[in-house]
């Protein structure tokens, strides 16, 4: 199973966004096979063009689409990540700081399942657990 993973990039220090999307990618993969983690997989200076290509083509091999939503204000790129994976039809979970839940005007119907946290690390352990 390959699991697409979207986050927030933008207003998010480097070395909190590499930790965090580790950390996700190693308890995902106890568990399936692989992740798509842009980030961490591919080559950040790519055009915008290009960029949506590659978030399309990476969402059409996955078999699921994880949305980790941490901050505030939301993320044009992750919104177009997620309504791609909804045109395709792809099972989405949504995994909400819950600080952030009421703030950000996400429609959480498109999901199907949505977990929220106020721990990082270990409510992903005990979802995933």
């Amino acid at each position: 199973m390959k699991i697409y993973v979207s986050y927030k990039q933008s207003w998010v220090p480097e070395k909190e966004l590499e930790k965090s999307l580790t950390f996700l990618r190693e308890e995902i993969e106890k568990l399936w096979n692989k992740t798509f983690i842009y980030f961490l997989d591919a080559d950040s200076e790519k055009p915008a063009t290009e960029l949506v290509e590659i978030f399309k083509s990476e969402i059409e091999k996955s078999d699921l689409f994880f949305c980790f939503i941490n901050h505030k204000k939301p993320s044009e790129w992750q919104l177009m990540e997620l309504a791609m994976a909804y045109a395709m039809n792809k099972k989405i979970i949504l995994y909400v700081n819950d600080e952030v839940k009421d703030s950000y005007f996400l429609t959480y119907w498109v999901a199907s399942h949505t977990f929220y946290f106020k721990n990082f690390k270990k409510d992903l352990k005990k979802i995933l657990g």
